[in-house]
């Protein structure tokens, strides 16, 4: 399980943490919502249009050093600041495929 934050809720979190309200405190930030990493696969591929993945077992080299499930508990600095993520997984995923598709040439 994982969190996404999309980079403008990012920003505005940054932005915020500048604020007097949260001086001096260590914060975590999150998205809107858990996923899994088959359904984040699920929502890529919605938010492409078409696609497909495959599922292989996870490499047991990796497993000692995988972290597992992640995600932020970002209750503290949402108190502090006011700050909610505004943009969700969905949303996200459309925005950004929809930049790196008009800005392929820069990146591949």
């Amino acid at each position: 399980m994982r969190d996404f934050t999309f980079v403008d809720d990012a920003v505005d979190a940054f932005l915020r943490a500048a604020e007097p309200s949260a001086a001096g405190r260590v914060y975590n930030i999150g998205g809107t919502e858990r996923v899994s990493l088959r359904a984040l696969a699920d929502a890529l591929i919605e938010a492409n249009g078409d696609g497909r993945y495959v599922v292989r077992p996870f490499p047991e080299v990796h497993k000692r050093i995988d972290i597992g499930d992640y995600y932020g508990d970002d209750s503290l600095f949402r108190s502090a600041t006011g700050w909610a993520p505004r943009i969700g997984l969905r949303n996200g995923l459309r925005r950004s495929l929809d930049y790196f598709r008009a800005h392929l040439d820069q990146y591949a």
